[in-house]
């Protein structure tokens, strides 16, 4: 016994030595996480209790910078270049996953992946982790959830029925949407003559232009520069999505602009969408709009979305498309600073597939901010912190940021299969693009940056339809002219030349 306890002894003094005392053993991880998004009023009491569940599950805990998305890439991208101590970062427009790449900023991760988050490796389809792949690694982890582009129109169904306007059941892009439009205006102002305001003035159809993307569906490569998506190739003349072309000197771009001056100087939509109407008495008015916004992502719309007084019906677009773009809008990878990249990717498991994670993180906690309902991951806000929309305590919907959607419950008005139909837009996107292709910008930055400064520049005017129908060609003409000049041509050669380089590989 005495041998046994002078053994325990040495092993012990042994243990002390080399600094592994159990206390220290047992020590959490503490990990750094920084969100673009803003702190609400009880932020802190669901970050608490998230954290004590992480502190059960996996010995770890979060520091929650989560920052105002306005101020995130000046406040962010700093501490990364200054090779700060972080732990998970959320990539977005403002700190971009390629760029950052670029830049050594985040670990490769597909190692981990299986390891320490097989649940959410598994999640992810595999073309979508293909998009994800930069010199043959994963440095990030897309957020799952509507994880391809699916537009819908928003429609006002109450003034439709009113006009006996014939609706479809999709739309293959917004083009299809422009005789509805003309045709619901006539309809319209002959049952409400008080809609004409003045002898050029009326209430328009819409606060909602359209986009180019919107307009005639296309898979970017870098700013200016598109390929057709394969089996939509609404661009004619330039390919299946193997030919690079600047989506601005397109007959579709200038189709768009045309159309767009045109139903403005026709009264159907105002060139001051938001500001003419300053106390918004046409908002709730269920006679008045018919398309109420263009929206993205949407798989389900509450009827009574845009107000108590008309219903909101959605006609989806025909194809919904899964480009490595899209895809890249939101993520979280993991810092080439993080000490303990397992731990981290343990969280990451936890707050992607973890039903009390995902919904804390979005609504906040049981009986205080939220109440279950009758139906299966449903919740109501009734009686609760949330109660009141416009005060409410901790609310993210849909909480992209945060990660995967769909293991999170649903707020009451959706159904409880929401998270299903995600999943299956996502499954039924059109895949066959250039998934998984990234456009290396370095050999033509300057072209860009002087580029992106004439797109500021022309396509503002032109979106919204300040430039007289009559001057539309010319003005297109001088912004392509310009283009050219600032190196719009070698973007696209520079494009080409990559493209052509991995789909000899890819494809």
């Amino acid at each position: 016994m005495k041998k046994l306890t002078r053994i325990l002894s040495v092993l012990l003094a042994l243990v002390m030595l080399l600094g592994l005392t159990p206390a220290l053993a047992d020590e959490p991880v503490v990990l750094d996480w920084y969100v673009a998004t803003n702190v609400s009023p009880d932020s802190q009491t669901v970050f608490d209790a998230i954290n004590a569940y992480l502190l059960e599950k996996i010995n770890a805990k979060i520091e929650f910078h989560w920052i105002d998305a306005s101020e995130y890439s000046s406040k962010v991208s700093p501490m990364i270049l200054s090779g700060q101590k972080m732990d998970i970062i959320n990539c977005n427009s403002g700190i971009g996953y390629v760029d950052y790449v670029m830049k050594d900023a985040f670990l490769p991760i597909e190692d981990l992946l299986p390891e320490y988050a097989p649940e959410t490796y598994a999640m992810i389809p595999e073309g979508l982790w293909s998009a994800m792949k930069v010199n043959g690694h994963i440095y990030g982890i897309p957020s799952y959830k509507d994880s391809v582009k699916m537009y819908a129109v928003m429609v006002n169904k109450t003034l439709a029925d009113e006009i006996g306007l014939e609706l479809p059941e999709t739309v293959k892009d917004y083009k299809e949407m422009i005789p509805i439009l003309r045709e619901a205006f006539e309809k319209r102002n002959e049952l409400h003559p008080e809609f004409k305001l003045s002898d050029t003035e009326y209430v328009p159809m819409s606060r909602t232009f359209p986009d180019i993307d919107q307009w005639a569906p296309y898979e970017t490569i870098n700013g200016l520069a598109a390929v057709n998506v394969p089996g939509i190739d609404a661009f004619e003349g330039m390919g299946s999505g193997e030919k690079v072309f600047n989506i601005y000197a397109t007959q579709e771009y200038r189709d768009l602009c045309n159309t767009v001056a045109e139903l403005v100087s026709e009264g159907v939509l105002h060139e001051n969408p938001w500001y003419w109407d300053p106390d918004r008495i046409y908002n709730q008015n269920p006679s008045a709009y018919l398309v109420t916004d263009i929206g993205n992502g949407y798989v389900y719309v509450d009827e009574h979305k845009d107000s108590p007084n008309f219903i909101t019906v959605m006609v989806p677009f025909a194809d919904n498309l899964a480009t490595t773009n899209y895809l890249q809008a939101a993520v979280n990878s993991i810092s080439a600073k993080c000490e303990n990249p397992e731990v981290a990717m343990k969280a990451l498991e936890l707050i992607n597939t973890d039903p009390f994670v995902a919904t804390a993180l979005r609504f906040g906690l049981e009986g205080v901010h939220w109440v279950q309902s009758e139906e299966e991951n449903v919740i109501s806000f009734a009686g609760t912190k949330n109660e009141d929309s416009s005060n409410r305590a901790h609310y993210y919907w849909y909480g992209a940021n945060f990660g995967a959607l769909v293991y999170s419950k649903v707020p009451q008005g959706y159904p409880n299969n929401f998270m299903e139909l995600i999943k299956a837009a996502n499954e039924n996107a059109i895949s066959d693009t250039n998934l998984g292709f990234i456009f290396d910008p370095s050999p033509v930055q300057n072209e860009i940056a002087a580029c992106s400064a004439v797109i500021d520049e022309y396509t503002t005017p032109l979106k919204w339809g300040w430039i007289a129908a009559a001057d539309v060609d010319a003005q297109i003409d001088e912004f392509v002219a310009k283009l050219n000049a600032s190196g719009a041509e070698a973007i696209v050669a520079e494009a080409q030349a990559q493209l052509d380089a991995w789909r000899a590989v890819n494809k």
